[in-house]
């Protein structure tokens, strides 16, 4: 075991992989997201804040994840596949323990 976070990029990119993800929101502290986003606006620059949130919490990480989802889709179903692949890539690599793994749907898009 390491003291090595993951890396948030991965944990992004494997996310929006994810079947039924159709949207990646950020995830991290809300005051966190409001100064990068602001930063990012002044700067004129795409947003630079990872959108999966890996914090140490206690003897490991917790990892958040918030998602937005088709309406075709069981949010269920999807916050389920995406906690899954999240556990899979961390038990993958040298990692400190999961302490916790959050998945939040934000939004569901419904068919008009």
């Amino acid at each position: 075991m390491t003291s090595v976070l993951p890396s948030t990029d991965q944990l992004d990119a494997l996310v929006r992989q994810v079947p039924g993800v159709e949207s990646l929101y950020p995830a991290g502290p809300l005051v966190t997201a409001m100064l990068t986003a602001a930063l990012d606006a002044v700067a004129h620059r795409a947003p630079a804040a990872p959108l999966v949130y890996v914090g140490e919490q206690g003897d490991g990480v917790r990892v958040t994840a918030k998602i937005g989802i088709g309406a075709a889709e069981s949010s269920g179903h999807v916050s389920g596949r995406v906690h899954d692949a999240i556990a899979a890539h961390l038990e993958q690599g040298d990692y400190p323990p999961v302490v916790q793994i959050v998945v939040i749907v934000a939004s569901v898009r419904l068919s008009v």
